[in-house]
């Protein structure tokens, strides 16, 4: 840890900010072990890296390689631009300790998406994989898909984004893009799905990167980006439509009418900070996908204290801002057992994707 890094970054008053590791290439999301166990060298949490695969941090926070062969295609590292797709959402299956994860592949020429699942013995390295949906047309671009996560209703939910091509796609019932699926998790339909004969949950998306679910009210909350303007956050319910390409605003209960490319998102609601702030929602906001230094758009997190019924927003406060001179900015978020956790997918390199200097920060409550 150096000083230097973390003086880069200003935080909330009342907080503070910890480098936990370094030497990641683009690490986008992260995602903890429900139960980890006391074992110092098992797995704690998996992190995905854009262009590489899968990275593992132990109890001890050793970091290995799980795997490293995932992508099938060379990646161009164009910010913005095809080098913005890859693998990017990963959950954790709380009884295996399988992972279920999103990416793009190279199908004979074809861009398309698939979720894989993997399986491993001690959760170190990656035994072997399945496919659990695949063939979603896509493009070496952003809009494809993205995070996938469980449900209590144990059933998988994965963001897929409109491809970018046509984004009239988002409400056609027949294409996958531009919507939020829900799959058993071996990738068949659930009888209880709002078409018992469609993966479809809700449609009418254009970029859904992150999701989380909030214990309170059981439901699904996502972050979708917006093209010139209206970012949004938006709570998702089983058959409803949200409007894209007309509108971002439609079923959407916070929106950025100037678009800060809000990414990973997550509830705080397991003690990990003051009861005052339970239940609150931490949104990452990415900003350019490439831009040095300080910057209005993005390259902060920022928390929102919602209704009950998510209707309105109590509160809004910048929570995390980078305040540096390089191209550091927020990724991937995620509360574990003892704090606030980000990916920083640039780590202030000099060059988008071409070193390993990308790092997982800690936010802790003084």
């Amino acid at each position: 840890m150096t000083s230097d890094k973390i003086q880069n970054w200003w935080v909330f008053p009342g907080f503070e900010i910890e480098l936990m590791a370094t030497g990641f290439t683009l690490p986008v999301n992260i995602s903890f072990v429900p139960k980890p166990s006391d074992d110092p060298k098992a797995p704690l949490a998996y992190v995905t890296e854009l262009y590489s695969g899968i990275k593992v941090i132990t109890n001890n926070w050793k970091v290995k390689t799980y795997s490293d062969t995932l992508l099938n295609y060379d990646p161009n590292y164009l910010f913005p631009g095809t080098g913005e797709s890859g693998i990017i959402g990963i959950c954790v299956e709380p009884n295996t300790g399988d992972l279920f994860v999103t990416m793009i592949y190279d199908d004979d020429g074809e861009t398309k998406a698939k979720l894989v699942r993997t399986k491993s013995k001690d959760g170190l390295k990656i035994e072997s994989s399945e496919v659990i949906i695949d063939n979603i047309p896509s493009v070496k671009a952003a809009h494809q898909i993205q995070t996938v996560t469980i449900g209590p209703d144990k059933k998988l939910y994965v963001n897929i984004g409109d491809g970018m091509i046509d984004p009239n796609v988002a409400q056609d019932d027949n294409d996958l893009r531009g919507k939020i699926l829900r799959i058993n998790f071996d990738g068949s339909i659930p009888i209880d799905n709002p078409n018992p004969k469609s993966s479809i949950f809700a449609k009418g998306f254009r970029n859904p990167f992150g999701a989380i679910w909030r214990k309170s009210d059981k439901s699904l909350y996502i972050s979708d980006n917006g093209p010139a303007n209206d970012d949004r956050l938006a709570k998702v319910e089983a058959g409803k439509n949200y409007g894209w390409p007309e509108s971002m605003r439609k079923n959407s209960f916070f929106v950025w009418n100037y678009t800060h490319a809000p990414t990973a998102l997550d509830f705080m609601q397991n003690k990990q900070f003051k009861e005052k702030y339970n239940d609150e929602l931490f949104v990452a906001l990415f900003g350019s996908a490439y831009a040095p230094g300080r910057a209005i758009k993005g390259k902060k997190i920022v928390k929102l204290k919602l209704t009950d019924n998510s209707e309105a927003i109590k509160s809004y406060d910048d929570f995390v801002v980078y305040i540096g001179e390089k191209a550091a900015s927020p990724c991937g978020l995620s509360f574990g057992i003892d704090g606030l956790y980000f990916t920083d997918l640039h780590g202030e390199g000099d060059k988008p994707g071409q070193s390993g200097k990308g790092n997982i920060y800690r936010i802790k409550q003084k």
